[in-house]
C-alpha cells in the first residue's frame, strides 16, 4: 500500500503545533513558535517544516486539518468592521437591551451587555414589514421593494455582512430564507447569515446575538480559509478540513458558511486528543483534563471516554449559546502578566505578553514578568523550549525583580514562587468549580495534564483540588493538533418543539427523528433531548435511545435532574424543547489510531522510568513538574502517572 499521511495543525496564541500521522502506524510532531499579526503565512512555514524533517512529499499528504483560535480572537477583540442586522418591526433593540443581567451586583458604573455600539450600531439596525407568529403562521408578508432598497443601503454603507434575525424563524425559516435570496440578488457580495441557520431554537436575544457575531467573522473568516485553502493548493497539498467547536470536523467550505461554530474549536480538538491517548481503564472513569497554553488555561471533562458538551459558550465577558465542548476557560497562560497591586497584592492575569513580545526571558522585547519567567527562575523549565526557542534566565530574573520581588520587599525567588502558588491555586479553584458543577467530586477524577504547560503545574493543582490520580500523556505539549486527526466528520441537527414528555408527545418525537435521520449511512448517531421543568428557564441534556419507553426516558431526565439542580419539584410538568442528532462518520484514514499512540522512546528520552520529586522532567514537546512529595512512574502505554508518596518512600 502507498504510504499516505494525514496532518493537523492547531494554531495557538504562542505555537503551532503540527502532527502527522501514517498508514503505517508512524506519527510526527512538532512545535512552531507563532508569529504574531500573521494568519497563513506561519502555518504554511509549519507544515513545510514537518514536510522537510520528515520526509514526506506533497503527494503523499491526503488529508489536512485545522483547528484555529481566528473566531475567538474576533469574540475576544472585537475590533473589526461593524455589520447590519435586519430584523422585524419593533425589535431593532433587542441586541442593545439583552437580558439585562448584572455579573457584579455592586459595580456602579455598568458596562453595556452587548457590544451593539461597535459591531451592530443603532444607524446599522433595519426593520422591515414582516411577521410570523408564534405557531409559525405568516401574518405579514414581506415587501420585496423594502429588502432591495435596503441592500443598495447597507452597501452604500461600505458595510460587508448582514445578520437576518426575525421572530419565530426557528418555526418557519422561509421568511429569512427569502430575505437573502432577494438580497444577493440587489448586492451579490454581500454576506449573509440567518439567524433560523445560525441557531434555530427559542429566544430570540440569544439567537439574535449568535447570528450577529456569525455575520460578524464572515468577511475575516471566509477571506483567511480562502488564502489558506489556496495556498496549500498551489504547494499541492489538500484543502483543509476545519475543526468545529460542537465536535467533528468538516470541509472548510461548509464551516466557513457558519464561521461561529469554529470559536472554541481549540479546547474541543484538545479533549478529543485526550480521549483518543487514555488507555482502557481510564475511560471508565471521570476524567478532567488541564490544558495551558501561552495565553489561557483550559478545564475539561470527559465522562465514559467522550467530551462533556454545553450550549453556552463563554468568551472574555461574552455568552453566546452555542454547542460546544464544556471547556471553563481561565485567562491564565504561560505569557500572563504578574504585577502588584496598589494595596500590595499579587495579580497574575489576564492580561497576557501572548507570543509577541512574549515573555521577558523570550529576549523578544517583553520587559514585564509572566508566568513563564517565573518558571524559568526556579528551574522548572529548560534553557531552550520545544519549537526552538531559547530562554535567558538573566532577563527572566530581572524582571520578576523589578516587578514583583521589588514591591514586595522579598527574593525573587520567593517572588518566582508566589506567582506559580498563585496560578496553581486559581486553576484548583477552576478544578473544582468545574467538578462540583456536574455533581463530580474531584477525588473521583483522573486528572490528565495537556498543552504545552499543562504538565507543569498539574501535580500542584490535583493537591490543592484534592485529586489523587494524575496522568501526563505522552504526546500532551501538541494534544489538540493530534485530536485533530481523531476527529471523525461530525454533522449536528437541531429541532425546535415544545412537547410534553407523555406518550403521545413520545410519538411526535418519533416521527420527528425519522424526518432527522441522514440520507447516508454512519458510523454512529446520538440522539438527546433538551427537557425543561414548565416555568423553569434552562433544560436538561438527556439522552434518547431509539428503544427507549416513557418510564425510562422519564426516570433519566429526574436521574439527571437531580444530579445537576437538587431534588425535583413534585408534580412539575416536563416539556420537551429540543431534539437534537449526532451524525459520525468513520474518521478519514489515516487517522490517529492505537497503533500511533504505541509507547516512544524518544518522548521521555533523557528522564527516568521512575523518580521522586521535587524534579523537573523535560520531555519532547512539554516540560513535567514533580513536586516534592510526589512520585513519577513511565506506564507501559508511554504515559506518565504522578502520584503522592507514600509516608518513608526514597529515591
Amino acid at each position: 500500500m502507498t504510504l499516505q499521511w494525514s496532518i493537523g495543525i492547531d494554531m495557538g496564541g504562542t505555537f503551532i503545533d503540527v502532527v502527522a500521522c501514517s498508514s503505517h502506524g508512524e506519527l510526527r510532531s512538532l512545535k512552531h513558535p507563532r508569529e504574531d499579526g500573521h494568519l497563513v503565512q506561519p502555518i504554511l512555514q509549519a507544515v513545510q517544516r514537518m514536510l522537510d524533517e520528515s520526509g514526506i512529499e506533497p503527494a503523499q499528504v491526503a488529508r489536512i486539518v485545522h483547528g484555529s483560535t481566528v473566531v475567538t480572537n474576533l469574540l475576544l477583540e472585537q475590533n473589526d468592521g461593524p455589520i447590519a442586522v435586519i430584523t422585524n418591526a419593533g425589535m431593532r433593540d433587542v441586541l442593545a437591551l439583552a437580558r439585562q443581567d448584572r455579573r457584579d451586583l455592586y459595580t456602579p458604573a455598568v458596562r453595556p451587555p452587548t457590544p451593539e455600539r461597535r459591531l451592530f450600531p443603532a444607524a446599522l439596525r433595519f426593520e422591515i414589514a414582516a411577521r410570523v407568529d408564534a405557531q409559525g403562521t405568516e401574518i405579514e408578508p414581506l415587501q420585496r421593494e423594502q429588502i432591495t432598497a435596503l441592500a443598495h443601503r447597507i452597501a452604500a454603507e461600505g458595510v460587508r455582512a448582514v445578520a437576518v434575525c426575525l421572530l419565530f424563524s426557528h418555526l418557519r425559516p422561509a421568511h429569512e430564507q427569502q430575505v437573502r435570496e432577494w438580497l444577493l440578488q440587489a448586492e451579490p457580495q454581500l454576506m449573509v447569515s440567518l439567524s433560523a441557520e445560525v441557531d434555530p431554537k427559542p429566544r430570540e436575544f440569544e439567537r439574535f446575538l449568535a447570528t450577529a457575531f456569525d455575520a460578524y467573522s464572515k468577511p475575516l473568516v471566509q477571506q483567511y480559509l480562502r488564502q489558506l485553502g489556496d495556498a496549500l493548493a498551489t504547494r499541492g497539498l489538500p484543502a483543509p478540513a476545519l475543526m468545529r467547536s460542537e465536535g467533528g470536523i468538516a470541509p472548510w467550505q461548509d464551516a466557513a458558511q457558519r464561521p461561529i461554530g469554529l470559536a472554541m474549536s481549540g479546547p474541543c480538538a484538545a479533549l478529543q486528543g485526550v480521549a483518543a491517548s487514555l488507555p482502557d481503564g481510564d475511560t471508565a472513569q471521570v476524567v478532567m483534563s488541564i490544558d495551558v497554553g501561552g495565553t489561557s488555561t483550559d478545564i475539561g471533562i470527559l465522562e465514559a471516554g467522550r467530551p462533556l458538551f454545553t450550549d453556552t459558550l463563554l468568551c472574555g465577558e461574552l455568552a453566546l449559546r452555542l454547542r460546544c465542548a464544556d471547556v471553563e476557560s481561565l485567562s491564565l497562560g504561560g505569557g500572563s502578566l504578574a504585577s502588584v497591586n496598589a494595596g500590595g497584592g499579587l495579580r497574575l492575569g489576564p492580561r497576557s505578553q501572548g507570543a509577541s513580545p512574549g515573555p521577558a526571558a523570550y529576549g523578544l522585547g517583553g520587559t514585564h514578568a509572566t508566568l513563564t519567567d517565573a518558571l524559568l527562575l526556579l528551574d522548572r523549565l529548560p534553557r531552550q523550549l520545544s519549537g526552538g526557542v531559547v530562554l535567558d534566565v538573566a532577563l527572566a530574573q530581572a524582571a520578576i525583580e523589578r516587578d514583583i520581588a521589588q514591591p514586595l520587599g522579598i527574593p525573587a525567588h520567593d517572588a518566582a514562587r508566589a506567582i506559580v502558588a498563585t496560578a496553581a491555586t486559581a486553576m484548583a479553584e477552576s478544578v473544582k468549580m468545574r467538578a462540583f458543577q456536574r455533581n463530580i467530586h474531584p477525588a473521583d477524577c483522573v486528572l490528565v495534564a495537556a498543552g504545552g504547560g499543562g504538565a507543569q503545574h498539574v501535580a500542584e493543582v490535583a493537591e490543592l483540588a484534592g485529586v489523587s490520580q494524575v496522568r501526563v500523556i505522552a504526546h500532551a505539549g501538541v494534544v489538540a493538533a493530534l485530536g485533530l486527526l481523531a476527529s471523525p466528520p461530525t454533522q449536528t441537527v437541531e429541532k425546535a418543539c415544545a412537547l410534553a414528555l407523555d406518550s403521545e408527545s413520545l410519538s411526535t418525537l418519533v416521527a420527528l427523528r425519522d424526518a432527522l435521520q441522514p440520507a447516508t449511512a454512519c458510523a454512529a448517531i446520538r440522539w438527546s433531548l433538551e427537557i425543561v421543568l414548565k416555568g423553569q428557564g434552562s433544560p436538561v441534556e438527556v439522552a434518547w435511545s431509539p428503544d427507549d419507553d416513557l418510564p425510562t426516558l422519564q426516570a433519566r431526565f429526574a436521574a439527571r435532574y437531580e444530579a445537576l439542580r437538587g431534588q425535583m419539584p413534585a408534580g412539575a410538568e416536563a416539556v420537551v424543547g429540543l431534539l437534537r442528532g449526532v451524525f459520525e462518520q468513520d474518521v478519514p484514514t489515516p487517522g490517529v489510531q492505537a497503533h500511533h499512540l504505541r509507547p516512544d522512546p524518544a518522548l521521555w528520552a533523557g528522564c527516568a522510568p521512575e523518580g521522586l520529586g521535587p524534579q523537573a522532567l523535560f520531555a519532547a514537546t512539554t516540560t513535567v513538574w514533580v513536586p516534592a512529595g510526589w512520585q513519577w512512574r513511565l506506564e507501559a502505554d508511554g504515559s506518565l502517572w504522578l502520584s503522592q508518596c507514600t509516608p518513608g518512600a526514597t529515591a
